[in-house]
């Protein structure tokens, strides 16, 4: 089979390696379409945590049951699925309460396993009997289901955030995951959504959408301009989805007290200290959540969000390529030169 296959920084070769085959419990994905994301990006350029060298990177995954090993029972041939890229144990104390995402022993496709940028992809045992496979109905495209694991990682954030009516919410960064939160908070019932970004091509789409402010703190006080919007009050929720550093402070001035900030995105590497009053959070009472990818049961809600359209994604994918462009595709990430991009395999 085809496939991309990263083997150091900026050394990334489309090959052909053997086409895996099913031992007992496991399951062979022909893949339709895998998304990719900044992530992937950083794997590249800079490496990643918890990447495992060489691999067939790619996380978001959407394709068809071609194949299956003694004892599967959660899925059958020809269907149409979205793969949760966790693989946790199944028996460790956070699994067995649902958390498999902060398993101690999660494996991650694309980084320990090998993932969706290739024409078939292996699903382990331990992540079919952990239900990571999402059956998807016809009427779903696989361009739409690949966009489910940003969705789970949007929707973990804003669970733990309680999200919802009323809620007067601010996003940082209007890039991929920054609209997806922002139509997640819509979906949840927030009253007014602010999307703060400085890049002026990702201000004037995200205007166009249903989104109540848009603010570009390079042309503006954006802390005095939220205080006008709420009228004095600030912000119930904050969700910085980029790593710049500088907005960690910027945006607890903007809670209003007992406001909730959510650590969404990973800070930008080598980032040094930050400028942060810690006395608006014991002052204010606010709440700090941290969140860190998504569990198999996220995936399943954001596959229902996507499937009855709580959510609609189709608008945000921008470019779609083929496997042999992946590199460019993943400069064009860089450049922040599109909304998303996807890999097609049909």
């Amino acid at each position: 089979m085809k496939a991309a296959l990263l083997e150091g920084i900026n050394k990334l070769r489309i090959t052909n390696v053997p086409t895996p085959k099913c031992k007992q419990g496991e399951v062979l994905i022909k893949v339709g379409v895998c998304g990719m994301c900044r992530t992937d990006m950083k794997a590249y350029m800079y490496g990643q945590r918890d990447l495992r060298l060489p691999r067939i990177i790619g996380h978001e995954i959407a394709g068809t049951v071609v194949e299956m090993g003694e004892g599967v029972t959660q899925v059958k041939l020809g269907d149409r699925v979205q793969v949760a890229p966790g693989l946790p144990c199944g028996s460790c104390s956070y699994c067995l309460q649902g958390l498999h995402h902060m398993c101690d022993y999660v494996q991650i496709m694309g980084f320990h396993y090998d993932g969706g940028f290739a024409e078939y992809v292996l699903v382990p045992n331990n992540g079919v009997s952990c239900g990571v496979l999402n059956k998807i109905p016809e009427e779903l495209s696989f361009q739409e289901a690949a966009i489910t694991e940003p969705l789970a990682c949007s929707i973990n954030m804003q669970e733990s955030l309680q999200v919802g009516l009323g809620d007067i919410v601010i996003i940082f960064g209007a890039g991929p995951l920054g609209i997806l939160n922002a139509k997640l908070a819509v979906a949840r019932g927030a009253n007014k959504v602010i999307l703060i970004e400085i890049n002026e091509n990702r201000l004037a789409i995200a205007k166009n959408r249903e989104f109540h402010y848009c603010v570009n703190p390079l042309q503006t006080n954006s802390i005095k301009e939220v205080m006008e919007v709420t009228g004095g009050r600030g912000a119930d929720v904050v969700i910085p989805c980029c790593p710049d550093p500088d907005v960690v402070g910027t945006g607890l001035a903007m809670l209003s007290k007992r406001g909730r900030f959510g650590f969404f995105s990973g800070l930008m590497m080598n980032f040094g200290s930050i400028k942060v009053d810690f006395n608006l959070i014991h002052y204010k009472e606010l709440r700090v959540y941290g969140a860190y990818g998504c569990s198999s049961l996220h995936n399943r809600t954001a596959v229902e969000m996507l499937v009855t359209e709580k959510v609609k994604v189709k608008d945000m994918i921008t470019r779609c390529i083929q496997l042999e462009e992946v590199i460019s595709g993943i400069k064009m990430i860089a450049d922040m030169k599109e909304m998303k991009i996807v890999i097609n395999f049909e």
